[in-house]
């Protein structure tokens, strides 16, 4: 039999015959049917539960598919009929005596089809076996809603799990509905020591260092912030890892990078540092450092992993982009909208590419020194990352992919002696990303995370011999949970059946009101918010954030005068904070103190004078004012910080028609519109336009336009109805505030009762 050679170790054949259960016109030889999965030499740990086996066919439900289970002596075991399916799951009964016969010898799964002689003819065959080695550790990941914008904004719903590979149960959850930014993490070597952003107190640079145990507490006192390390200022403190004795953590600080979302399920972000440099944090002395070596910002260090022993630290290194090339000062937001649009569209079209190398630097007890680069995974024309090592210390495993790092789809995954040697593609590769991945404590076994199966990424497992030889990969079927994506898994060195919950105290304060608040107000229901807000105010009254929080709820609740009080105490507790003095100064506007408003609009630039939205309120005052020549500057200003703002352009507009620039202000409604195709205030202007230069025809296009956009919204037919009034078409004028009248709009319902 083929292949029959090439195995050694062997437990199991399968034999499988396909019989059409009509006739066909077509000879029965022509029938397809590769076998997906397993793949021809996967090996399966002892202790993995039964796979469900699938192979491709169109003759899914015409055919009936005898599967027939032989020893390695070719023996029949066991014979089953499968009709009108694609797949087979053998019982646990079946399986677990197979594992007890094969002795770790030869498997076959031969697919074979019957042509009008009966005769069988081989249509594929694959061959996999059990291997000695046990896996002997759960793992821990993050399971996630898809596409990742949807998963910022509804926090609560991503989960972390852990999931024994020798179970067919659904991993547990052991932290969910946190409503904070919960992202990569790391364990110790003994697996006592878990490390996690957290992004507590909606701070980005917070981190959790916290013992594992079956009630694993995450109180206040086990988060420090990497924002420490540079005075407060801002940094994610990116991709960090805790050493294997769990004395020190290094991460990405001082960073920038490349974070804009994707319309694309299966790649809805592109993410990539193009700043930063190494940091330390040692936990016995509570104390910040540089890693020298690793800390030139000529380049951006990232992505850094302990070696073995932690000797030394691997890392990905490339050269820095700074701010007259990025637009971007620090971390993800632009303060030159122009150089970061042309910076970040030549990465999204690939016109420009973003690869890294990956170097070594020797901790010496936290002095470091000399940064060199890894053979075979730097100077290879390729992007380099995510250097992992197999406990015993023997090879390194990495990821390869023409550009950037991590979410890329030709990433695939490479191996290599960390003394030096051959570094060889690896056998478990999918075709669609390989990434993410974790040695278990024995060094036997890779879990990693691929789209081998469609766009949500799920998790894959693979042996690794004492050579570094490895397998076709086994799908862990167990682990898929619907429409989430499977990432970032981590083995822990601890017993697979442990049962683990991480209770988050720290969001029993202050910060978890807060941010439960935001999430209401996000979601419009500000009663809700104001409850949470005064919780948090409970709690902490000097906290700036819930007041501003209050302040917001209580504008959008129509009581600007109670909103103002909050506003004053978060600019009193921040007062450098430009967010909280563009609200107060639009408060302001709102009740006509134009003075105080623009107090606030003027100190705002002066403390960030790259803040499009400080430039764009402040016209908004000076056209209140009826200053249309500084309104004008003003928005031309806001435009050049920040080309993609749809509002502004709407802003500007107005000032053009007010002063009969007819055409400069179709144009900039035009932009708006294309910018945010859902704002309807562009079209609402712009169709007033067409009014003014007496183009009846093309403003009742425009006003439809509005209405086939939100054919919800009841200002839409609200402003059409404006129109028909007056162009003295009554009957339709009367037929669009009904309709939006039957919506509850309090102006149609007056208006309706005028027009009758």
């Amino acid at each position: 039999m083929q292949n029959r050679a090439i195995i050694t170790k062997s437990i199991l054949f399968f034999a499988v015959s396909v019989f059409i259960l009509a006739c066909s016109t077509q000879p029965a030889k022509t029938i397809k049917a590769p076998i997906s999965y397993p793949a021809d030499g996967t090996v399966f740990p002892p202790e993995f539960p039964p796979p469900t086996c699938f192979w491709e066919t169109e003759n899914k439900e015409d055919a009936t598919w005898k599967i027939s289970v032989l020893d390695a002596e070719d023996q029949t075991l066991n014979e089953f009929e499968i009709r009108g399916d694609n797949r087979w799951t053998p019982s646990s009964e079946l399986w677990e005596g197979l594992k007890q016969q094969s002795n770790q010898k030869s498997i076959a799964f031969v697919l074979s089809a019957f042509d009008d002689k009966q005769t069988a003819i081989p249509v594929d065959t694959v061959s996999f076996q059990f291997a000695a080695d046990s896996v002997g550790a759960p793992i821990f990941y993050r399971s996630v809603p898809l596409p990742f914008k949807f998963a910022r904004e509804n926090l609560t719903e991503v989960r972390w799990q852990l999931g024994n590979i020798g179970s067919t149960d659904a991993p547990s959850t052991v932290l969910s509905d946190i409503p904070v930014c919960g992202n990569c993490h790391s364990v110790s070597a003994d697996g006592g020591t878990l490390a996690m952003d957290v992004d507590a107190r909606d701070e980005k640079g917070a981190y959790a260092i916290v013992e594992l145990g079956e009630e694993t507490i995450m109180s206040e006192k086990e988060i420090m912030n990497w924002s420490n390390f540079v005075n407060g200022e801002f940094t994610y403190g990116l991709l960090s890892q805790i050493s294997p004795d769990s004395r020190y953590v290094v991460s990405t600080l001082k960073d920038s990078e490349i974070f804009v979302d994707r319309n694309d399920l299966e790649y809805s972000q592109l993410f990539f540092p193009f700043k930063g440099i190494l940091g330390v944090y040692d936990r016995t002395k509570d104390k910040y450092f540089e890693l020298e070596g690793a800390n030139d910002t000529n380049y951006v260090h990232s992505n850094p992993s302990w070696g073995p022993n932690g000797e030394y630290i691997y890392f990905t290194r490339s050269r820095a982009a700074h701010l007259d090339e990025s637009g971007i000062f620090r971390g993800s937001q632009a303060v030159d909208y122009n150089t970061y649009n042309k910076f970040l569209n030549a990465f999204l079209e690939r016109e420009k590419l973003f690869k890294f190398d990956i170097y070594r630097i020797p901790f010496n007890n936290g002095k470091g020194g000399k940064a060199e680069p890894v053979p075979g995974a730097s100077n290879n024309g390729m992007s380099n990352y995510f250097p992992r090592f197999t406990p015993d210390g023997k090879f390194m495993i990495f990821c390869k992919a023409e550009s950037f790092m991590l979410l890329m789809p030709d990433s695939k995954l490479y191996i290599q002696p960390v003394e030096g040697g051959e570094t060889r593609l690896m056998n478990c590769n999918s075709d669609n990303m390989n990434s993410w991945h974790s040695i278990s404590p024995n060094s036997r076994w890779m879990v990693f995370s691929s789209k081998k199966y469609g766009p949500y990424t799920q998790l894959l497992l693979t042996h690794i011999d004492e050579n570094g030889n490895d397998s076709p990969p086994v799908y862990l079927e167990y682990f898929a949970s619907g429409n989430r994506a499977a990432n970032i898994p981590e083995f822990i060195n601890m017993s697979p059946e442990t049962k683990i919950e991480i209770v988050p105290k720290f969001l029993e304060d202050d910060a978890f009101a807060l941010r439960m608040g935001e999430i209401k107000s996000k979601e419009h229901q500000y009663e809700e918010a104001l409850e949470y807000f005064n919780n948090a105010l409970a709690f902490n009254n000097d906290n700036s954030d819930a007041h501003h929080g209050k302040a917001h709820a209580l504008m959008m609740l129509k009581k600007p005068t109670e909103a103002l009080q909050h506003f004053d105490k978060a600019v009193e507790l921040n007062p450098g904070k430009v967010e909280y003095l563009l609200s107060r100064g639009n408060a302001n506007l709102t009740i006509n103190n134009e003075e105080k408003a623009l107090e606030d609009f003027n100190r705002a630039i002066a403390i960030d004078a790259f803040n499009f939205m400080a430039y764009s309120n402040r016209g908004m005052l000076w056209r209140k004012k009826r200053n249309l020549e500084k309104a004008m500057a003003d928005f031309n200003r806001s435009i050049e910080l920040n080309p993609e703002s749809n509002v502004t352009y709407v802003n500007r507009g107005v000032i053009n028609a007010i002063t009969k620039k007819y055409d400069e202000a179709l144009a900039d409604f035009d932009t708006s519109i294309r910018l945010n195709p859902d704002d309807l205030s562009a079209y609402f202007a712009k169709a007033k336009v067409y009014q003014e230069i007496q183009d009846n025809n093309m403003a009742l296009e425009v006003y439809s336009q509005a209405i086939s956009k939100s054919s919800s919204s009841p200002e839409a037919y609200y402003n059409r109805a404006l129109f028909f009034i007056q162009t003295k078409d009554k009957a339709s004028a009367i037929n669009d505030l009904q309709i939006a009248a039957g919506m509850k709009y309090e102006p149609a319902l007056r208006m309706l009762n005028e027009v009758r």
